[in-house]
C-alpha cells in the first residue's frame, strides 16, 4: 500500500514539474479537433466554445495582425486588405477535413 501511494506521489510530481507548454494545445491539434478554424478575416476564431483554445487563438491573432500592420505600413495599403488576403491564402492552404468560414460566416469543413 505504501509503494502504491509512493509511486502516485512520484507520477503526480512529475506531472506538476512538466512545462506547462507540454500540457498546451497546439494550433494544429486544435484544428484537428475541430475547435479552431481560418476565418476571412485572416484570423483565427472558435467553432467549438474551449477555453484552451482560446487562449491559443487570442496569442496567435495578436501575432498575426502584428505581422499584418507591418505588411500594410510597409507597403501603404489598409490593414483589412492585408489581412483579407492573408485570410484567401489560409482558407486555400486549410487542409480537407478542418473548419474555415464561409463567405456568409458560417464555419464549414473543407
Amino acid at each position: 500500500m505504501k509503494i502504491v501511494r509512493g509511486f502516485r506521489l512520484l507520477v503526480l510530481g512529475l506531472i506538476l514539474c512538466l512545462p506547462l507548454t507540454v500540457l498546451a494545445m497546439s494550433l494544429e491539434e486544435a484544428k484537428q479537433q475541430g475547435l479552431v478554424g481560418e476565418q476571412l478575416n485572416g484570423y483565427l476564431g472558435l467553432v467549438v466554445n474551449n477555453a484552451t483554445a482560446k487562449k491559443l487563438i487570442t496569442g496567435i491573432n495578436q501575432k498575426r495582425k502584428q505581422k499584418y500592420e507591418q505588411l500594410a505600413k510597409r507597403n501603404g495599403v489598409p490593414l483589412a486588405t492585408i489581412s483579407s488576403l492573408a485570410g484567401q491564402k489560409a482558407i486555400e492552404k486549410t487542409p480537407n477535413g478542418q473548419y474555415v468560414q464561409n463567405s456568409s460566416g458560417q464555419w464549414v469543413k473543407k
